[in-house]
């Protein structure tokens, strides 16, 4: 008998304490995800009941969901990266007690990243690249404060997680092995390199519901990347450069161009033969929108002084900020610059050498003065400002003692406007000037004397404008922002009855903005953090004038010094850099301007061409009131990133130039030439489609006695319009729809026009003031399919 002999066994594979370790760590960080997850959902479902006014949360909470999920994907190769962390601690409770340390740390941050959101109106992005310590200092103890709700939720989502890492130390909870955590890293890479940043479905319509659906966290370390990267702000763009007002014929100076700015303020204008050069007074006010000042305000104006003032002004209902915030509304105004990296005054010395309104006049004899409560220094201001010539500065270290302060931003609006007119009181030189009052009261924390006086006054105008207290909730949650509003609107009241009793007051012009749009009240479309009014008032005014033709704040100085050059005899230089081209003062809407827009330091994504609005590479209609609606557009899209990218090309030269212009231009000086001055200076991006034009009530009622609305219906395209249906929607005051009338099926030819008539009927509500807004609707969906007129107000 043969003796077979024996297979040995096969040799156990030693595993390493180190991979043992390694592999424990990632076995945790994989099975306890699920705590992160319920933790991070507490905080999710805090911001649905914030914004649970503003946006059908109904709808978007899922897809908010959706993107908490993608940022988990995009991001997830980080957890298990930091489970090398956890590797050289043996004990498994001492690991979680780690990771439960890290993921408190990372709830938190997300806890204060919608809490920034909350208060500023946008999220937080690569903004801490644009400012200095001292600034973010300013920022926060100016305006910081905690929402208890999320307080709250922070709180709850902390017992959650750790409840739930609890319960994973369990012996019954199922683990997960190593190889499935590195396979979900390497998967997550994958995604980050290939997948969006976030998902925005067709409901996120309103600038409420996108910001809404954004992970914080996730577009905070997204835009940050970007930034470090030298990629951010632009979002997706074609190739190529679009024509621009601007020749770019000299690569090292993109923006000069002959100065070709026509006179449009002379005609509107008294000519006095023999007077001097008139004073400019410009007033900067802080966060004031169309949104509630001025006819036909989505909110309702709080601002009656502006308005009164306003109709005996020239007013451009349709005008538009540079910027998100204040940052670049100097170097706009006066300016009509680019924007650089972070602003052109945040490079200070390095700021390239440029013309500019205050520049210009000053080298023609105007003294220049400016006028703050605030610290001089934020933004670079007083920095670009002395560049420009301005000798004369009231700032907070010449009022009271620091008690005094209304808050970290400085000195209240009453007391500026005072100061403002003792100082213009005690200025007896003759030469002709140029003063600039920026207030600051309107800024979070929305602190100024007397705020029960003006907290009451809130109610009393609510009810002048007919808006129930319960018609929105917001006018109740955001009832000291309205006071503020109210009591900066009284502050200008006093300093205009002041300013009337100065010498000179006959030959000044006053011009009134906004730096912005208060970021903290909410906003339906993203264009509204933009959309700020414009009054030109003075006494030489001819006559008032409601403008509805789009400009912007880089049209105010090339419009200035034309008409100071045609009517005064002034020169201005003969080559320039200026963005705008000009004030439009037609009374008709339409834009025959590009305008770019940075929301923030950091993110430049916005840009108006013609009739569309480009949004971080999405497409919009405008239309009268600048309400937006999305646009199909392709060849329009294709258009306006072009030029988009033309003008980025640009912004990047003019950033790290020297000058803007050959400096030689810079100081040549010629007078005014009429020939080859005009508004439009390049072909405009056009969305085509049916466009509302001229709504109004008819002469006649219709035969049941109800008013009857009249509008003009035409296809503004090459092609034949698709099936719409006419749409009378009527609301309130406060916004609220009461009532709608559609009409027949329509097609237009390409060309065609259609008068259309509607009942206006109110049912059982009594006569008074209603807003009406006549669109051309989809058939079925009901959703605007081209460019409507909206919230006209009118008597019913």
């Amino acid at each position: 008998m043969v003796a077979v002999a024996e297979k040995p066994p096969a040799p156990v594979r030693e595993t390493g304490p180190l991979r043992r370790a390694l592999g424990a760590a990632l076995s945790d960080v994989l099975s306890c995800l699920p705590a992160l997850m319920l933790a991070w959902l507490c905080l999710r479902i805090a911001e649905t009941s914030h914004v649970a006014g503003t946006v059908k949360v109904s709808i978007l909470f899922g897809p908010a969901l959706a993107n908490d999920l993608l940022s988990l994907l995009r991001y997830g190769f980080l957890l298990v990266l930091g489970a090398t962390l956890l590797a050289p601690i043996p004990a498994r409770r001492w690991r979680l007690a780690l990771l439960g340390l890290c993921w408190s740390a990372l709830l938190a941050c997300q806890a204060g990243l919608v809490q920034y959101e909350w208060i500023a109106g946008v999220p937080l992005g690569a903004d801490l690249f644009g400012y200095s310590r001292a600034e973010v200092a300013t920022t926060v103890g100016g305006g910081w404060r905690v929402h208890p709700p999320l307080v709250v939720a922070l709180l709850s989502a902390l017992a959650v997680l750790w409840v739930a890492l609890n319960a994973c130390s369990r012996a019954w909870w199922p683990r997960a092995g190593a190889r499935p955590a590195l396979i979900a890293g390497a998967v997550s890479l994958l995604g980050f390199a290939f997948l969006p940043d976030h998902f925005a479905p067709p409901a996120a319509q309103s600038e409420a519901s996108i910001d809404y659906l954004l992970n914080k966290t996730a577009y905070f370390a997204d835009r940050n990347l970007a930034h470090v990267a030298g990629t951010g702000g632009a979002g997706e763009l074609a190739h190529g450069k679009g024509e621009l007002p601007w020749t770019g014929k000299d690569p090292r100076y993109p923006f000069a161009r002959a100065e070709r700015t026509p006179d449009t303020l002379g005609p509107l204008l008294e000519r006095r033969p023999g007077s001097p050069p008139p004073n400019l007074v410009f007033i900067i006010v802080e966060g004031l929108g169309r949104t509630f000042s001025g006819p036909g305000a989505r909110l309702g104006s709080f601002t009656p002084f502006l308005d009164e003032l306003a109709g005996r002004s020239l007013y451009f209902e349709n005008f538009l900020a540079g910027q998100g915030r204040t940052f670049g509304v100097l170097t706009t105004v006066f300016g009509s610059l680019p924007f650089g990296d972070n602003g052109l005054a945040a490079l200070g010395d390095r700021m390239p050498r440029h013309a500019s309104l205050l520049s210009v006049l000053k080298a023609q004899g105007y003294r220049l003065n400016f006028y703050s409560g605030s610290n001089l220094e934020f933004d670079n201001e007083g920095k670009y400002l002395r560049q420009e010539g301005v000798e004369r500065f009231v700032s907070e270290r010449d009022y009271g003692p620091p008690a005094q302060r209304s808050n970290e931003w400085g000195y209240p609006d009453g007391e500026l406007v005072d100061m403002a007119l003792r100082r213009q009181a005690q200025d007896r030189e003759q030469a002709p000037t140029v003063s600039i009052i920026q207030t600051t009261s309107m800024h979070d924390p929305f602190s100024f004397p007397d705020k029960p006086r003006y907290l009451e006054k809130v109610g009393q105008r609510l009810a002048r404008l007919g808006i129930a207290g319960n018609a929105n909730p917001g006018y109740a949650a955001q009832r000291e922002i309205f006071a503020s509003i109210l009591y900066t609107d009284d502050a200008l009241r006093r300093y205009f009855e002041g300013a009337a009793k100065l010498p000179g007051f006959e030959n000044t012009i006053f011009i009134i903005t906004g730096d912005h749009r208060l970021p903290e009240l909410p906003m339906d479309t993203r264009i509204e953090r933009y959309h700020v009014p414009l009054i030109v008032y003075s006494p030489m005014l001819k006559a008032p004038r409601a403008v509805k033709a789009v400009s912007s704040q880089f049209d105010l100085a090339p419009s200035l010094l034309a008409y100071l050059s045609n009517n005064h005899g002034l020169q201005s230089p003969s080559q320039v850099n200026w963005l705008g081209t000009g004030l439009d003062t037609d009374t008709s809407f339409r834009n025959l301007h590009v305008i770019p827009l940075k929301q923030t330091k950091t993110e430049l994504s916005d840009f108006v061409s013609g009739s569309v609005y480009l949004a971080q590479g999405r497409l919009y209609a405008l239309a009268d009131g600048l309400l937006t609606d999305r646009a199909p557009d392709g060849k329009a899209l294709a258009t306006a990133r072009s030029q988009f990218e033309g003008f980025l090309q640009a912004n990047r030269v003019a950033a790290r130039a020297a000058a803007l212009a050959p400096p030689a231009a810079i100081d040549q000086l010629a007078p005014y030439r009429s020939e080859a001055r005009e508004l439009r200076s390049v072909a405009l991006a056009a969305e085509g489609g049916v466009g509302v034009s001229g709504v109004k009530r008819a002469a006649a009622a219709g035969p049941d006695g109800a008013a009857v609305i009249e509008a003009t219906m035409s296809n503004q395209s090459t092609a034949t319009s698709q099936p719409f249906v006419p749409l009378l929607v009527i609301s309130d005051a406060g916004g609220l729809e009461v009532g709608e009338a559609a009409g027949e099926l329509q097609t237009l030819a390409p060309g065609a026009a259609l008068k259309v008539a509607l009942p206006a009927r109110l049912g059982k509500l009594p006569h008074g003031t209603y807003f009406v807004s006549m669109i051309p609707s989809h058939p079925e969906t009901g959703r605007s399919i081209g460019i409507g007129q909206y919230h006209v107000e009118m008597k019913l």
